[in-house]
């Protein structure tokens, strides 16, 4: 049984669709259920990961977790650090504890493919062997997730899959706490509203469509042997945002209004990650090029 916490979220209810129309088991777990994931044939239950009966009654039978659950954004800076901690870190390490307990062989995790890095010098890819130096809470919180989650597979032999995943875009995403570009360029628009554009729009970002994130889920999952390792997910291609601005309304058949704004201390200049390992340990690679993603966004979302 497949655990997918977090899975009535972008990622997570993909990922659903996804497993279900492979015939899998699937425990999905999410705070609400919209209704088109009751649809889907998966075991639901509703819940969060501060909710210690939930969580217990969700694991049982479960033998892989997904997590994609959380509730920080990199737009969020430090204004709520200390409720990032209260809200992600603590519940997590005790989802933790409960997942060793309850017999959880391998556990999932969806880390940000930013926000860890923090400022990277140079135009090169970043590997995971960079160093992390996050400066926003988001980040600093999803670090912190990542070692205890290492912590549990040092002493509960609790194996992991990190996949430290780009900016993912596609069909269904909406804008969540000022996280998600496309969907916020393509909201504003439909609502006639100027988009909205931190600093002079030189900012640049790894985008990857769903499908292909979706993909590197699944081989997470169903890797062979026992698994301990932190990988990119990503396409390895940096795009500004006025060069998301510009290939989006090519393909949507539109201008856009821009309305500058002051950048934010938190936004990463520049990242792009090197996604070598993914393509060695999963033999995983991005397969959905940038443009025809947008393609089957605009299409989907028309």
């Amino acid at each position: 049984m497949i655990g997918v916490f977090g899975a009535n979220g972008f990622l997570g209810k993909h990922l659903v669709r996804r497993l279900s129309d492979d015939g899998r088991q699937v425990t999905a777990v999410a705070r609400r259920f919209d209704d088109d994931l009751d649809t889907m044939g998966a075991r639901s239950v509703a819940g969060d990961l501060r909710d210690r009966s939930a969580m217990r009654y969700a694991l049982e039978g479960v033998s892989t977790v997904v997590q994609l659950m959380g509730t920080s954004t990199p737009a969020q800076g430090i204004s709520r650090s200390t409720q990032d901690i209260q809200d992600d870190v603590i519940p997590h390490v005790a989802f933790l504890r409960e997942c060793a307990d309850m017999g959880v062989a391998r556990f999932v995790f969806v880390s940000s493919g930013g926000a860890v890095y923090g400022p990277v010098s140079g135009d090169q890819s970043v590997p995971e062997s960079h160093p992390t130096h996050p400066i926003s809470s988001h980040g600093v919180t999803k670090l912190m997730v990542e070692h205890f989650i290492r912590l549990h597979s040092h002493l509960d032999d609790l194996e992991h899959v990190i996949l430290r995943v780009a900016n993912p875009f596609g069909p269904g995403q909406v804008v969540k706490a000022g996280q998600g570009l496309i969907p916020a360029l393509l909201r504003r628009h439909a609502d006639g509203l100027p988009v909205v554009v931190y600093g002079d729009g030189s900012a640049a970002r790894d985008y990857v469509y769903v499908d292909d994130v979706v993909d590197a889920l699944v081989r997470a999952i169903d890797a062979p042997g026992h698994q301990e390792t932190t990988l990119n997910i990503g396409s390895g291609t940096p795009r500004t945002v006025m060069e998301v601005v510009a290939a989006l309304e090519e393909v949507a058949g539109v201008n856009f209004e821009i309305e500058k704004r002051p950048e934010r201390a938190t936004d990463v200049d520049r990242i792009s990650l090197n996604v070598t390992r993914a393509r060695t340990e999963l033999a995983w690679e991005p397969r959905v090029p940038f443009l025809e993603g947008l393609r089957r966004t605009v299409r989907a979302e028309a």
